[in-house]
């Protein structure tokens, strides 16, 4: 009698794959239950979220530098300069961004790449490594400040 085309020598066959699957998911959780777990000191660290932060202006700055901002809470508004060609706007949730002179003293904090900043009043910026955004939630005013192709709204 042949084996070959009944079902018990495809179960027998399959066998070893079952078991190399389990030790390889064995292998694998133990790799996972060895990783470090994050403490609370290692959290990450959220710009101008700090306790006193709707009482204080904060000064936070790109990923490259290149850009440094500073928000203030009264008269609410964020102020961003592109330090290579000294272009700054201003931005208020009351209107539109404003061309203004700006001179950071500082630097300030430096954002994580693509964090998006929430300010009160419907304001919120948001940066990548050279470039930074900042506009109203709700409405129509907003800047872009980039090395080429700054501009306000």
């Amino acid at each position: 009698m042949s084996l070959i085309g009944t079902g018990r020598v495809r179960a027998r066959a399959r066998l070893p794959t079952l078991a190399a699957r389990l030790g390889m998911f064995v292998v694998v959780a133990g790799c996972i239950a060895a990783l470090p777990v994050p403490s609370a000191a290692a959290a990450p660290h959220f710009i101008c979220s700090a306790a006193n932060s709707a009482k204080v202006p904060c000064r936070f700055a790109t990923p490259s530098g290149n850009i440094r901002c500073v928000w203030t809470p009264v008269p609410e508004n964020v102020a961003c300069e592109l330090l290579s060609s000294g272009r700054a706007y201003r931005l208020a949730p009351t209107g539109h961004a404003r061309k203004i002179t700006l001179a950071p003293a500082r630097r300030g904090a430096t954002l994580p790449l693509d964090q998006q900043l929430v300010f009160p009043q419907s304001l919120s910026c948001h940066d990548t490594n050279v470039m930074i955004s900042c506009n109203q939630d709700f409405g129509l005013g907003s800047f872009t400040l980039r090395p080429r192709h700054s501009h306000a709204s």
